[in-house]
């Protein structure tokens, strides 16, 4: 019974042994791969560098070392910030990915998060974006006071987001003086078309109303012709049957005699 104990033991102690074993090539594997990272990107080949990079978070995915330096590598890649190509944002992309884990380690690595913090807010400077920047800069002092590029970073970003601020504040009372400009000169306009109809209203009212002023003038004047035309047809009819009455009372006299 003593012996088999004892084999158990053996066994045991052999596999912790194996398993030891294997971690530490691992890491001096993970090793390797991060200084040979380390010299290309030095040679400022930094396409290679990455692929090493990447390497060496494969042996060891918590490598915040090899994660930090795959961010650095990702960034380098990039020329011209402003250059907003596909291949550009896939690679700023991945470099906040990278820089963002590694800032989380503040508690265990707080040497990488502090610069992880500093290089994301000078993405975000890079970006325009200064509220962003001035926040990582913030927690990259929180993590390491001594840090003076931090600072400096801060500083310049803070005034470039009063500025930016200022301006907004600018364009926005330009934009409401336009506005409150057009909106009485279409107020101006509304109210002179306005004023034109109603006077072009009136002015057909009044021509109305003469119009059916003249045509009242007329039908009285057609009455009246046609009452006077009247009377001199009953003024002839009267003349006329008043000179029949004479003919014939001259004509029985006539007779008569």
């Amino acid at each position: 019974m003593k012996i088999r104990l004892f084999y158990i033991l053996v066994m045991a102690v052999m596999v912790a042994s194996s398993a030891f074993s294997a971690s530490a090539e691992s890491t001096r594997k993970e090793r390797r791969l991060i200084n040979r990272g380390n010299t290309l990107y030095k040679e400022r080949k930094f396409v290679e560098a990455q692929s090493l990079y990447q390497e060496a978070i494969a042996e060891n995915p918590t490598s915040a070392e090899a994660r930090y330096n795959l961010g650095l590598s990702q960034v380098r890649q990039v020329a011209n910030p402003a250059d907003t190509s596909s291949r550009n944002r896939t690679l700023l992309d991945g470099a906040r990915k990278n820089f963002s884990e590694v800032a989380s380690l503040a508690r265990t690595k707080p040497g990488l998060a502090a610069k992880a913090n500093f290089n994301l807010g000078n993405l975000e400077f890079n970006a325009k974006d200064y509220q962003k920047a001035v926040d990582y800069y913030k927690q990259a002092l929180r993590i390491d006071p001594s840090d003076d590029k931090a600072r400096k970073n801060l500083r310049i970003a803070q005034k470039n987001l009063q500025k930016k601020n200022q301006d907004q504040n600018k364009d926005n009372n330009q934009e409401n003086q336009d506005k409150d400009k057009n909106d009485k000169e279409q107020e101006n306009e509304k109210n002179k078309n306005d004023k034109d109809q109603n006077q072009d209203q009136n002015k057909d009212k009044d021509q109305k109303d003469d119009s059916r002023q003249n045509l009242s003038q007329q039908s009285a004047a057609q009455i009246l012709q046609a009452i006077d035309n009247k009377e001199s047809t009953t003024r002839a009819r009267v003349n006329k049957a008043n000179k029949g009455d004479k003919s014939e009372a001259s004509g029985r006299n006539t007779r008569r005699w």
